[in-house]
């Protein structure tokens, strides 16, 4: 029986390479990398509805955009989802380009389909402590400006955010790199050529946005 889209996602946590492997031939590949991707993109679309009534602003990354600190959060949940979905496409584009060139022969569709899955799942890194933070500073269990000054000075939660974002960058990288993998038959080297393009161009687009 065919696998459904929440067994390949959680195998995506535990046992990357053979979950993609199994996505990448299985015909609603395209549907599946979409919902993984829309997993993420609701989670932070919701960290940032959060933040926005929460009174909070940028600390630890300034705004690159022209817009005040103290109203950023107010654009960026509008901004949120329409740039991690050019992210998520571009991201792809690039690397089909990247593994084409190193001898891959998977389609568009196939690394559509990985690369959703990729960043659905190494979000969860900074995503899950996103969502608890600022919801508790929506519901002002937590005040949400002392909270973002504490992660941008020395305090324990200076270490644990950067901790998060290590994991982050970490697994998009070994989720990309899989990704290129099973999406192009291609061997380690040529995929983790390609997944850190993909790393470099996802992370830099979002950046650019989303803070």
């Amino acid at each position: 029986m065919p696998m459904t889209f929440f067994a390949f996602y959680l195998q995506a946590f535990t046992r990357p390479r053979r979950a993609l492997d199994a996505l990448v031939a299985h015909p609603g590949r395209a549907r599946y990398g979409a919902t993984a991707f829309a997993i993420a993109a609701a989670v932070y679309q919701l960290v940032y509805f959060f933040l926005a009534r929460n009174g909070g602003r940028p600390t630890v990354f300034k705004p690159w955009l022209a817009i005040p600190a103290e109203e950023y959060y107010g654009y960026n949940q509008f901004l949120v989802v329409p740039a991690m979905l050019l992210a998520w496409v571009a991201t792809s584009g690039f690397m089909q380009i990247t593994a084409r060139a190193l001898g891959g022969r998977g389609a568009f569709e196939d690394t559509l389909a990985v690369v959703g899955f990729g960043i659905s799942v190494a979000s969860w890194w900074t995503g899950l402590h996103d969502l608890v933070t600022t919801f508790l500073g929506y519901l002002h269990v937590i005040d949400q400006r002392w909270y973002e000054d504490a992660m941008s000075t020395p305090t324990p939660f200076r270490t644990l955010i950067w901790t998060l974002m290590i994991g982050y960058v970490t697994w998009f990288g070994v989720m990309f790199t899989k990704g290129a993998g099973a999406a192009h038959r291609l061997r380690v080297i040529p995929s983790l050529m390609t997944g850190l393009v993909g790393v470099v161009v996802y992370n830099l687009l979002f950046v650019i946005f989303n803070r």
